[in-house]
């Protein structure tokens, strides 16, 4: 039968491959949200590069509109310069000459918002340029990333995995009851069921037992719990006593 320092250790034991599993499901547990941010990255550089696309299409689409209007406009006035020749009233060819100016102004602005959208265009062209290549960056990043998460997570599956075996084999040890004592308390105390008392602090609660109770722990024949969180403890002195000095 196992005396009451072997059935602390195992509990002992018990409790860091507790802890031990619970790290690496938390590891798993972030996981998506690690996809997430990976994936975020790269919808952001996509809005930025199809912003900057919608841009370039918009000036284009503008500079061919004023293009086709520009055109059709200065053939009108060359039409209205040939009919010069033909009017014989003074008022009709005033009339005509005065349209024709008209119509040169407003093709003269025309032809300066032309050449400031090809003058635009290049900077456009060369903010998508550097945006598909930020895009591209960004989903190269994010590939990289997302086989790097999921060699993560095999690997913590693999070692969830060995600590489940561990845990089976080590909680086989324990006794029944001591065994439900333990997960009972673990359930209602985040995870931790056993704490080591160092000095007179309980190191689950950070704080000070009563003197009697120091006692107790230092016999190591009973199991006691803390009167402020209810946590198995014991005598870390007492359960793992320090190497005896070699001469």
């Amino acid at each position: 039968m196992a005396s009451l320092r072997e059935k602390l250790k195992m509990l002992e034991e018990l409790q860091q491959i507790d802890l031990e599993t619970n790290a690496v499901r938390a590891e798993l547990g972030a996981v998506p949200a690690r996809k997430v941010e990976a994936d975020a990255r790269v919808v952001e550089a996509r809005r930025a590069y199809d912003e900057a696309k919608q841009r370039l299409d918009g000036s284009e689409r503008e500079r061919r509109q004023i293009e086709t209007l520009l055109g059709m406009e200065r053939d009108k006035v060359k039409k209205w310069e040939g009919r010069l020749g033909e009017i014989r009233t003074p008022r009709e060819y005033a009339a005509l000459s005065r349209e024709i100016d008209i119509a040169k102004k407003t093709n003269e602005t025309q032809g300066e918002q032309l050449r400031a959208l090809l003058a635009a265009a290049t900077e456009l062209r060369a903010t998508l340029e550097a945006r598909g290549d930020a895009l591209a960056e960004e989903e190269e990043r994010a590939e990289a990333a997302a086989a790097a998460i999921e060699a993560e997570r095999a690997a913590a599956e693999a070692r969830l995995a060995a600590l489940e075996g561990r845990r089976a084999g080590a909680a086989a040890q324990v006794e029944p009851g001591l065994l439900a004592k333990y997960e009972n308390i673990k359930r209602r105390r985040a995870g931790v069921a056993i704490a080591p008392v160092v000095g007179a602090t309980c190191k689950g609660c950070h704080r000070n037992i009563p003197p009697q109770l120091s006692i107790v722990l230092q016999r190591a024949d009973s199991i006691e719990t803390c009167p402020n969180c209810h946590r198995i403890i014991y005598s870390e002195g007492a359960v793992n006593p320090p190497a005896p000095a070699t001469a």
